[in-house]
């Protein structure tokens, strides 16, 4: 496979946030010179040069160019294979300021170092065969993971769960594509190494498998990519304060004053783990004054529709007070037509001034997913509506995965769903092949593509192009 650098380079970065100021920072450096670069800049106390040490050990000393010190530092030797990377390794533990750092780094390139391309020192170890490209994705994704949940079923991909799988599933197929084959090449002697009926029941029960780990990631994928969540009403009915309540933070203005929020104001936080993006949007069928008050109007208006569109679920809130209005009647109908997950929450239940049962009769012909009655201000079932939420996100309850279960949860990108989905629609293809009494030949071309995306997946057959995608995403010095 031919890469964009020489493999042979001896490559460099830093490897910790440079923006800002931090106690530590880690320059790193991985290939062939790697040691005899740090021989070059590095001082030690006891004054040995980092050749002399053993692997997997830490030394104190100073990065200096020419007479002047650059640094104080601790230097890690870590010699090839027992590497991340394979390859042998440098990491110069300095002081995390920028300037700092950035001076080491140069003094590494001027001795032969080569600055690293992002996600370079992963692609070196999934070339140098340490890791596959599922566990090189989910380093990127590790990094990224904005909750312990996700990092914890992240953390099982990089240990290989999800990779086995795969590698299972490739050898089950590899197995019986070499039946198949030698089925057809005695196919004059009438002799045959398996039935129909045995391929079929293992091209089913591979397709159950591969369809098993795509509904499993895509679950994983909340916890990722997170989902989200529209407040929508009339003025006044609570929406900025239901998003207070959330949050648990006074994010959004709230006052008596019909028609506080003119813009959509957006918040992130997690329910249950979930990354959420939460949106109160402009009250819907706001009285106009002026010619001024139509046009602003008119853009909030705009602005709250196209929340709706890019929403996963839709908070409907009614105002227990008032009862249900024409203006919530006229919100629910064109909430019904956009085919959204709806949440019908009667809100201010603290005033008691009407019965919610009579609300629910009035709009159950909507048929709202689910219903509940709150008081945002007062906070009152504000953890159920989070329960109801959770639930309509993931299908199960708002309990979080064992660590007994873990092992069933995946996250994945686009390219990985791709293709799986790809390797299923081959095996059906195959079996449909099998069903319709064509030759083995066709359900045997049918296998050969699924293996090639399994192969894919993991990148045993990868190109040039998908790697250098992949790997471009990552930061510098990972």
């Amino acid at each position: 496979m031919a890469i964009k650098n020489n493999i042979e380079d001896t490559i460099v970065a830093i490897s910790t946030p440079v923006s800002g100021e931090g106690g530590i920072g880690i320059v790193r450096l991985s290939g062939p010179d790697s040691i005899s670069i740090a021989d070059k800049i590095f001082f030690s106390k006891d004054g040995k040069k980092p050749s002399e040490y053993s692997t997997h050990t830490v030394h104190y000393g100073w990065i200096k160019e020419e007479d002047k010190i650059v640094d104080e530092v601790l230097l890690t030797v870590m010699k090839a294979p027992k590497t991340y990377t394979r390859e042998d390794i440098v990491e110069i533990s300095g002081h995390g300021g920028p300037i700092v750092l950035r001076k080491i780094l140069d003094l590494c390139i001027k001795n032969g170092g080569r600055l690293a391309r992002p996600g370079e020192f992963t692609e070196r170890a999934f070339l140098n065969g340490r890791i596959d490209l599922l566990q090189a994705e989910a380093v990127c994704d590790l990094i990224r993971s904005k909750t312990s949940h996700s990092a914890n079923i992240i953390a099982n991909q990089l240990k290989g769960v999800l990779s086995e799988k795969i590698k299972k599933i490739r050898k089950e197929l590899i197995n019986l594509i070499s039946n198949i084959e030698v089925s057809l090449d005695y196919s004059e002697e009438d002799i045959k190494f398996i039935s129909n009926k045995e391929t079929e029941e293992i091209l089913k029960t591979n397709i159950e498998k591969i369809e098993e780990i795509l509904k499993a990631l895509k679950k994983g994928n909340i916890y990722k990519e997170g989902i989200k969540v529209c407040i929508i009403g009339k003025p006044n009915v609570g929406k900025s304060s239901l998003l207070n309540a959330l949050v648990s933070d006074d994010r959004s203005i709230v006052s008596h004053i019909p028609g506080t929020t003119r813009d959509v104001v957006s918040e992130t936080f997690c329910i249950r783990d979930i990354p959420v993006t939460i949106m109160d949007t402009a009250g819907i069928g706001l009285t106009k004054t002026s010619e001024d008050e139509n046009f602003l109007q008119k853009l909030s208006e705009e602005k709250t529709l196209n929340a709706i569109s890019k929403s996963d679920i839709i908070l409907f809130i009614v105002d227990i007070s008032s009862g249900v209005t024409e203006e919530d009647i006229k919100i629910a109908d064109n909430l019904s037509k956009k085919n959204k997950k709806t949440i019908l929450v009667i809100n201010k239940i603290d005033l008691k001034k009407n019965d919610a049962k009579e609300i629910f009769e009035k709009l159950k012909k909507y048929n709202f997913f689910e219903s509940i009655t709150c008081s945002a201000l007062y906070k009152i079932n504000i953890d159920k509506l989070e329960d109801k939420i959770v639930q309509m996100t993931t299908g199960s309850n708002s309990e979080l995965s064992t660590p007994d279960t873990i092992e069933t949860e995946f996250i994945g990108n686009a390219r990985q769903e791709q293709a799986l989905t790809k390797a299923s629609e081959n095996l059906v293809n195959a079996l449909n092949s099998i069903s319709n009494n064509e030759s083995l030949e066709f359900s045997a071309l049918y296998i050969k593509s699924a293996l090639d995306s399994l192969g894919e997946l993991i990148g045993e057959t990868t190109t040039e192009e998908i790697l250098d995608t992949i790997f471009s995403k990552f930061c510098v010095g990972k």
